[in-house]
């Protein structure tokens, strides 16, 4: 958790919310980091200027969890989510944060799994690792999956990572840019990770909400400012920096 050096008898005051999904966001010794936690957080700092805001804590949540604070509470910040459908009148929509597009990856060192489409692996006897009740789960379920018993829920990329390397996943959904690091981060040699097939109907910006019933004028000076920082080239500069080093400091290259 973490605090404002503002009073929390503030009258506007957020809880931000978000997952753990390094280098977006991490929870760093207590500490929010991360390209979209500092942009997020540059953001806040710009809407002071404009309104008394303070920021009563900083969780980092399991995505269920988080995703339930995020519909029942008001002024509640919550990042970095995909925007769909089905999730489109149960947020305040405020801009994109983050690039994002994954793949289906395998192990170089197992037998290799050829296909061109997300539909052709229903018919293959594979353990498919998905984020229980995220967006892939529901699109999978959508497509016939989950019927034959091969959809296997976890936790989070973490989780997913670890059975896969261990044998007891044959596929895992990563982030393109993130995957090599986020294994090698864990210990694991991320040059044996290879991209099976591309999740093109997912493929789409993560973006930044506000819970519904939150303040409108709150709501509309966050849209204003992240406006702002991103004609103004700081979100590229913290998205470039951020994931270079930490894709340097993971894999030791």
């Amino acid at each position: 958790m973490w605090h404002s050096p503002q009073v929390k008898a503030a009258s506007r005051q957020i809880h931000i919310v978000t997952q753990d999904f390094a280098p977006l966001q991490w929870d760093n010794n207590g500490k929010p980091d991360g390209y979209v936690a500092d942009f997020m957080l540059a953001v806040v700092d710009r809407v002071r200027e404009r309104l008394p805001v303070s920021v009563g804590s900083f969780d980092f949540l399991p995505w269920k969890r988080a995703m339930l604070t995020a519909q029942l509470e008001p002024n509640v910040l919550f990042f970095s989510l995909s925007r769909t459908q089905e999730r489109e009148d149960k947020f305040e929509w405020l801009g994109e944060v983050s690039p994002y597009g994954q793949y289906f990856y395998q192990l170089e060192s197992r037998p290799a799994i050829a296909v061109d489409r997300i539909e052709d692996l229903m018919s293959l006897k594979l353990r498919i690792g998905v984020q229980d009740g995220g967006n892939l789960h529901s699109y999978l379920e959508q497509l016939g999956f989950g019927g034959n018993g091969n959809l296997v829920p976890i936790t989070d990329y973490h989780q997913g990572i670890e059975m896969l390397y261990l044998g007891r996943l044959d596929l895992v959904p990563l982030t393109a840019f993130l995957a090599e690091a986020s294994a090698c981060r864990m210990g694991y040699d991320g040059a044996l990770l290879k991209p099976v097939v591309f999740i093109e109907a997912l493929a789409q910006p993560l973006w930044a909400v506000f819970s519904k019933e939150s303040d409108p004028e709150l709501v509309e000076a966050f849209r204003q400012e992240m406006a702002v920082l991103r004609e103004n080239g700081f979100f590229d500069k913290t998205f470039a920096e951020i994931r270079d080093s930490w894709q340097k400091l993971a894999c030791g290259r």
